[in-house]
């Protein structure tokens, strides 16, 4: 009889202790899906190890970058590498929180359409603040036919070097991270968007 006791109290603290992690767990989890993200900068962007920061027309590639991104391109086997600042704002009471990122999936939407999209394996750790973040990710082209959607590629493209800001698509970064807790990884339900 008092071994079942111990076994039962035993079980019984168990089981709150599990209880516990799973609140603070929630907690973490919550207070950053619903805090405000806003990208404050891009510091390098290199696609295949091109760097195209500084490009702004097709004249400013060398005939061998422009090989190397239509191969990848038409591969669909684009890889990008940026350092990106990342601004964070939780509410007043989770301010000293912080947040590993296992995983981070990505998405960017133009007009509404997926456009491009991938995946960074990499662990981020996230705080209230300004976050200097390097990615590093394959990129997936939305396909169309089959085929990676040029018509896709050229409207970012044609977006991106717009000045006039009145005929711009709408475009909308978002992303979908894992989160390291107390009882491991967990995936945040649905995709935040992240401001410009």
């Amino acid at each position: 009889m008092i071994k079942k006791t111990n076994l039962l109290s035993f079980a019984l603290l168990l089981g709150i202790a599990f209880f516990a992690f799973s609140c603070g767990t929630k907690s973490d989890v919550d207070a950053f899906k619903e805090a405000k993200y806003s990208l404050s900068g891009i510091n390098e962007v290199k696609l295949n190890g091109v760097n195209v920061l500084n490009k702004k027309r097709p004249e400013d590639f060398s005939l061998g970058e422009a090989a190397l991104l239509f191969t990848a391109f038409s591969d669909n086997n684009l890889s990008a590498y940026s350092s990106l600042g990342l601004n964070v704002e939780l509410d007043e009471a989770n301010q000293e929180r912080s947040m590993t990122v296992t995983k981070l999936k990505w998405q960017l939407l133009l007009d509404g359409k997926q456009t491009l999209s991938g995946i960074v394996d990499e662990p981020v750790e996230l705080r209230h603040g300004l976050n200097t973040i390097n990615v590093r990710t394959p990129i997936r082209i939305a396909e169309e036919n089959g085929r990676p959607g040029y018509n896709n590629l050229l409207r970012l493209v044609t977006m991106l070097t717009k000045t006039d800001g009145t005929s711009r698509p709408d475009l909308v970064l978002q992303i979908k991270p894992t989160i390291q807790t107390s009882v491991g990884p967990v995936e945040v339900p649905s995709f935040i968007n992240v401001r410009n």
